[in-house]
């Protein structure tokens, strides 16, 4: 290159160029609402297994000509993010973020960053300005540009579920049979990656799009029959338990989790007799939700996540 500017820090890596841009900060998200919470349990059912994770999505808004790069600064550490859907309708962009658990309390800050040339113009006379050839800004230093602090990779374990092994459909069980064996929570299924900082003081943009949809079936069965065996009549059932996960993320002391959150979750029970028959008959059913997909993980594979201090943009 015969001309421009790079600014490269001690292992070697581009902080500033004319080439590059850097994302500068153009505001928090406002906070508007909650859905309330939901899926602590499967609906529709108590019995064993019933806990779930719950979860809680928060909705934002703010105004910006670009696209933003968002950054999540947890309240509360014990709890799972993530930031689940992003779209605009015209200069307004909407963020819907994740929560685990039911509490509707400590939803977290979003710190939102767009380029040089879309976080607007300073009046202020002393600073550093990058260019482009073709005189956009790269690096406003007027304009609070992202400094990041650490990063990498990521991915959650493949199995979304607290029990070992994925959930089967299993027949050969009593008519009407609708106890659940596996534990659709995800308290312990996270990978780690080793981060350095005060955590908390750390906010993290990680744009993953995994998702898993996993489920419990049981098939029931009985057949009835009159003396010696004439007028026989046969009794099916099913039990099915379905928990939809989405990928979420979690900040501690010296770590970066990426694990599993639960988004949505169902019941169904039906139960099915033949007409007629010694006993005559007929039967009944319940159901609760629709699976959105089989049973399967998508979007799987290893993802950037980001890391920066928030506290020189609360100033």
């Amino acid at each position: 290159m015969a001309y421009g500017f790079s600014a490269i820090n001690d292992s070697g890596q581009i902080i500033i160029s004319n080439e590059t841009d850097n994302m500068h900060y153009i505001g928090k998200a406002t906070y508007s609402s909650n859905d309330g919470g939901d899926y602590s349990d499967f609906p529709g059912y108590s019995g064993s297994y019933d806990t779930l994770d719950g979860r809680v999505i928060f909705n934002y808004t703010i105004t910006s000509t670009a696209t933003p790069l968002v950054f999540i600064k947890p309240n509360d550490y014990n709890r799972w993010h993530a930031l689940i859907r992003q779209y605009n309708s015209g200069n307004t962009w909407y963020f819907e973020v994740m929560l685990n658990g039911t509490s509707t309390s400590n939803y977290p800050d979003l710190y939102c960053f767009v380029n040089a040339e879309d976080a607007g113009t300073s009046s202020e006379n002393y600073g550093l300005i990058v260019y482009k050839d073709n005189g956009d800004r790269t690096f406003d230093s007027r304009l609070s540009p992202l400094a990041v602090t650490g990063g990498g990779n990521c991915i959650p374990p493949s199995d979304p579920t607290d029990t070992s092994g994925l959930p089967t459909t299993t027949s050969g069980h009593p008519w009407n049979y609708a106890t659940l064996d596996h534990d659709f929570r995800s308290t312990t299924r996270y990978n780690s990656y080793s981060i350095t900082g005060t955590h908390t003081d750390l906010m993290f943009a990680a744009p993953s799009l995994a998702q898993a949809t996993y489920k419990r079936q049981m098939e029931g069965y009985k057949r009835s029959c009159g003396d010696y065996g004439c007028c026989c009549q046969d009794h099916y059932s099913t039990a099915a338990w379905w928990v939809m996960y989405r990928n979420a993320f979690r900040i501690r002391n010296g770590y970066f989790d990426a694990g599993w959150g639960t988004y949505a979750a169902g019941y169904a029970f039906s139960s099915q007799s033949e007409s007629g028959g010694w006993f005559g008959g007929g039967g009944g059913s319940y159901s609760s939700g629709t699976m959105p997909y089989t049973a399967k993980t998508i979007n799987y594979f290893s993802n950037v996540f980001i890391l920066a201090d928030a506290t020189g943009f609360d100033t």
